[in-house]
């Protein structure tokens, strides 16, 4: 019996004198890393379990999940060191799995597990931080965005209301100014054509425009309407339309 013991003895002294702890400040700066490097890669499923947290807290769960992460990167090297002491067959399995049942790695993983844990957790809420950061400023660019839509199609139908009496640009080609005879009101450039009548003529056109443009503004949709000339039914029409909010109204 002493004499197993003696050899148990000299057995984990020989272990601890292998590349495992000899190399334990590299192997713990690798860990570190690797923890550090998972928090960033796990970040959404950690932030999707708690979201449907029930009733364990926050705090709790957060430093669980980390902990979880510090174990798993543990079996990595684990099996990673078994792996490359079966390719070199310096050691039999048997040695392979005494060296991670020693005590001493453990104990040595203990020292610095809390300081890893809380560094982690920096990462974790810093890095959130800076998420809802670049979301809040996405946000606020995309509201001045639509601001700036929005004052300009402003901008340009309080000019649509003072020019009335005056020039109505071609809503198609935006290039010919509408012009009216007996039966049509036409655009040279772009060769549109709208019958006219005695109801019909550039200044109820001039209206039914402004109104197309402020219905589609009251659906807040910020992309630009398009315009065309259909015909269905047997009757041609000018009609708006617009992809972003579905929109396919006639105009005249």
């Amino acid at each position: 019996m002493a004499g197993k013991e003696e050899e148990r003895v000299q057995i984990r002294a020989s272990l601890k004198a292998q590349s495992c702890f000899n190399n334990y400040p590299k192997w713990k700066e690798k860990l570190r890393e690797n923890c550090y490097t998972r928090v960033r890669e796990d970040r959404s499923r950690l932030l999707w379990k708690l979201r449907f947290a029930n009733n364990q807290p926050h705090k709790d769960l957060v430093k669980s999940s980390l902990e979880d992460i510090v174990s798993d990167e543990i079996q990595k090297f684990k099996h990673s060191y078994q792996s490359e002491t079966f390719d070199n067959s310096k050691f039999s399995l048997t040695l392979d799995d005494a060296i991670w049942q020693y005590d001493g790695l453990h104990e040595a993983y203990q020292g610095d597990c809390e300081e890893m844990l809380l560094e982690m957790q920096r990462i974790f809420y810093e890095d959130l931080r800076m998420e809802e950061t670049k979301e809040q400023v996405s946000n606020e660019t995309w509201e001045d965005e639509e601001d700036e839509y929005l004052a300009r199609a402003v901008y340009e139908h309080m000019n649509l209301n003072e020019k009335a009496g005056k020039e109505v640009w071609c809503p198609i080609c935006k290039q010919g100014e509408l012009k009216e005879d007996c039966h049509h009101i036409y655009c040279s450039p772009c060769g549109l054509r709208l019958n006219r009548d005695d109801e019909v003529n550039l200044e109820v056109l001039r209206n039914r425009l402004d109104e197309a443009h402020s219905d589609h503004l009251d659906q807040g949709c910020r992309l630009k309407p398009k315009f065309c000339v259909e015909t269905r039914f047997d009757l041609t029409a000018l009609y708006i339309t617009c992809q972003g909010c579905s929109m396919f109204e006639v105009v005249m």
